[in-house]
């Protein structure tokens, strides 16, 4: 279920403008009780799962969803992902069976939280997403843990928005 769960989220906003913007929106949909239950590891900018980049390549290999690559200033790439219209039919057909109602039903509460996240500045996702992976039950330790792993100070005001992101 874990395809239709992404594909889901993807097409309930117009793109994702990014694959880090999705691993950390995922992330901390799982932090706040979604069932996806990707694993992740801690990388350079926060947690990364290796599984979720793996799926992305799927439902794109599949034509469920696309991506555009986009130069970055810094000789980059970023992806923009968007529900495919393959995968708006694949979707409406699947939630119209029993089981599709059923898991959508499962997923609906998560929607508004992933459009939130999804608007959310792509920094303070980032480092909101970090909190909650090194918080392991005090949140202010996450916090410092945070600031010393991406060279801040513990008062800068986007790690602020991330600790509130994070902890809400």
């Amino acid at each position: 279920m874990k395809d239709y769960w992404l594909a889901k989220l993807i097409s309930s906003v117009t793109e994702v403008d990014s694959r880090k913007r999705l691993q950390k929106s995922i992330y901390l949909l799982q932090r706040a009780g979604c069932p996806l239950q990707f694993s992740y590891i801690l990388h350079y900018y926060g947690p990364y799962s290796f599984e979720l980049a793996g799926l992305i390549d799927q439902l794109k290999g599949a034509d469920i969803i696309d991506e555009s690559p986009e130069q970055t200033g810094f000789g980059g790439v970023r992806y923009r992902s968007e529900i495919s219209q393959k995968g708006k039919r694949v979707l409406e057909n699947f939630q119209k069976s029993k089981t599709g109602k059923e898991v959508y039903g499962q997923i609906q509460p998560f929607i508004s939280y992933f459009r939130d996240l999804n608007e959310e500045d792509p920094w303070v996702l980032e480092l909101a997403a970090t909190v909650a992976y090194f918080n392991e039950g005090n949140w202010t330790e996450a916090q410092k843990q945070t600031a010393t792993f991406k060279k801040l100070s513990p008062n800068d005001k986007n790690l602020k928005k991330a600790f509130a992101l994070a902890s809400a």
